[in-house]
């Protein structure tokens, strides 16, 4: 085993020496490549320097590289956030006994905006290569949406590289080493990834915007927004749409992402405010929210019409950041609060959020590289959007419930109140009918109730019992009125009406004014016996009970009582009932007045009936 040892460090050695005698650069940790060395990470490689003057040329940094380069190895690849300083980056590869020749460096942070390559051989000749977002497309080693060069490296040549990265964004150097043929199937991989990717974010998007355009709901056109923005804010950060879209316009390429950031941000706190209701559940964070709305358009103008671009994107991703934590305090307090949209509200969120944090803990090694950490923002984002969407149609079946609650409502009250102005009408109807049945002065029956109520009495008794009919007047009443005035003779006439009713029992009898001083009682099942008694109680009430003042003065006052009677199954009209009884009175009054006169009445003779002479 200590021979093993002695014979591996000394071949360590000696490849260290064919590497360091093959080029004018010291390098502590070269990266050799070997037969299995198809994807090799050099991220944890790469010494680098600030050139925070930017003053240094290739070949300055050629000459003074050991001495002025920071070795300081990162956890998983260099990320120094935002800075204007140029960084230039070295690292040495020997070609030991790779699997080719041909190979391709990728930078898999594509929104740097550019990347200068220098390729520094054994011989001493130095090969200049540039890309990056604000660089032409077509600039590219590989047509590929990562910054990526070409590389051709000989078996058991070494060569040196420098990379000049400089960018308006965040420097990262995550650097990866394919041959060829791996970085072709790797491609052919994650296409297929971005293409379900995306496919699902448009699907949402155009289904989403045909509901907005059949229900007019704005959270849905709210949500498209954020879809449509925030797709194409990764298409521009994973570098598709620069290689799709828009290859040519390394200008606006390098300025999408503050622009549609801000964009997105904008629509997606429109969306957290109105899917939430803020401002009827928590009206200080809607305030809020839309102060901060308010800032993001004019973010995404400055992108755009600002020459520093610096600062605009600082800024822009600073509040974004800031603005996540109002739209999560949106969904925590309404979901505490129970509005039962915000489970689904913050499950979409968490969804995103565990992506990114997967992301983050694979991109500083605490988590191993695989297709669930590799993808875990898209993966996390595509819940993000499937989750949401899902709870839109909570949310909106929710509403339809309570619309559909709150019409049974309105219906059940319009019931209730149709059902108590039925009750109403009713009550104002029987009012109005005794009303128009009503004398207004005695409060009894008038005329047209009698005529119609006798027409009734009368075709009953034709199949029924006897009918009786009372006609009273009111002796001498003419002289009375003229004496003491009219308002002597009402209210004579109103105690008389009271009298009369008194003197009446029965609820089947109609007691009516028949008109000027004369009243008309209607007897139901009454013979000509009852009928009598009856008046003549009337009249001896009126005589002896009355007690009729006027101004201090006693006045007598008499009726007198006209009595007629049907029998039994007899016929006759209603009118030659009123002519009998009519006839009766008339009697009494010639007979000396205060008297009852009874006269029964004579049926009409059935057609075909037998007709039997007196003898």
């Amino acid at each position: 085993m200590l021979r093993f040892n002695l014979i591996l460090a000394f071949c360590l050695l000696l490849v260290g020496g064919i590497a360091n005698a093959n080029s004018p650069i010291k390098d502590s940790r070269p990266v050799v490549l070997q037969e299995a060395s198809e994807r090799v990470n050099i991220s944890r490689n790469l010494s680098y320097f600030e050139d925070a003057a930017d003053q240094y040329a290739i070949e300055d940094i050629v000459s003074q590289w050991p001495s002025i380069a920071n070795f300081e190895r990162p956890d998983q690849a260099h990320n120094f956030g935002f800075s204007e300083s140029p960084y230039w980056f070295h690292t040495r590869l020997h070609n030991r006994d790779g699997p080719s020749t041909d190979w391709v460096l990728e930078g898999m942070y594509s929104i740097i905006d550019r990347v200068d390559l220098y390729v520094v051989r054994s011989s001493g000749d130095i090969e200049h290569y540039v890309a990056g977002d604000a660089i032409k497309f077509d600039s590219r080693g590989r047509k590929h949406h990562n910054i990526n060069f070409r590389l051709d490296l000989e078996q058991g040549e070494t060569v040196d590289l420098f990379f000049r990265v400089e960018t308006t964004g965040s420097v990262m150097m995550p650097l990866l080493l394919w041959t060829n043929e791996a970085f072709s199937g790797a491609d052919h991989q994650e296409r297929f990834v971005f293409g379900l990717y995306y496919g699902l974010l448009l699907c949402m998007a155009v289904f989403n915007l045909l509901i907005f355009l059949s229900t007019r709901d704005s959270n849905y056109l709210w949500y498209v927004s954020y879809i449509v923005f925030y797709g194409l804010l990764q298409l521009t950060v994973n570098g598709l749409a620069f290689e799709h879209l828009w290859p040519e316009m390394g200008w606006w390429n390098n300025r999408a992402i503050s622009f549609f950031i801000a964009m997105g941000m904008f629509s997606i706190l429109g969306f957290s405010r109105s899917f939430l209701l803020l401002q009827e559940n928590v009206p200080w964070l809607n305030r809020v929210i839309v102060t901060v709305m308010a800032f993001f358009p004019f973010m995404a103008v400055a992108a755009l019409a600002y020459p520093d671009y610096g600062p605009v994107i600082r800024i822009t991703t600073f509040v974004a950041s800031v603005s996540v934590l109002f739209i999560l305090a949106g969904g925590l307090i309404t979901l505490y609060q129970g509005f039962r949209p915000a489970r689904y509200f913050m499950i979409a969120w968490s969804a995103l959020l565990a992506g990114m944090m997967l992301y983050t803990l694979k991109t500083f090694g605490l988590l191993p590289a695989n297709f669930l950490t590799e993808y875990a923002i898209q993966i996390g984002s595509a819940f993000e959007a499937v989750l949401l969407s899902l709870a839109m149609a909570a949310r909106l079946r929710l509403l339809m419930l309570e619309n559909q609650r709150i019409q049974e409502e309105m219906n059940l009250q319009l019931e209730q109140r149709v059902s108590e102005r039925t009750s109403e009408l009713e009550v104002v109807n029987r009012k109005l009918e005794a009303l128009s049945a009503t004398d207004g002065l005695t409060g009894l029956y008038n005329r047209r109730f009698f005529d119609e109520r006798l027409d009734l009495e009368v075709g009953r008794s034709s199949r029924n019992g006897p009918l009786s009919l009372l006609m009273i007047d009111v002796d001498l009443f003419k002289p009375l009125n003229d004496t003491h005035g009219h308002l002597a003779g009402d209210s004579c006439l109103r105690k008389i009406a009271s009298v009369i009713a008194e003197g009446v029992s029965r609820r089947a009898d109609v007691v009516a004014r028949y008109g000027g001083e004369e009243f008309a009682v209607i007897l139901p099942d009454t013979g000509s016996e009852g009928a009598k008694n009856r008046a003549e109680a009337i009249r001896k009430s009126v005589a002896d009970n009355l007690n009729f003042f006027w101004s201090g003065q006693a006045i007598d006052v008499t009726v007198s009582v006209g009595v007629a009677t049907v029998a039994p199954g007899g016929r006759i009209d209603a009118d030659d009932m009123i002519d009998v009884a009519d006839r009766a009175l008339y009697d009494a009054k010639q007979e000396g007045r205060n008297t009852v006169v009874y006269r029964e009445c004579i049926p009409e003779v059935p057609p075909g009936a037998a007709q039997i002479s007196p003898v």
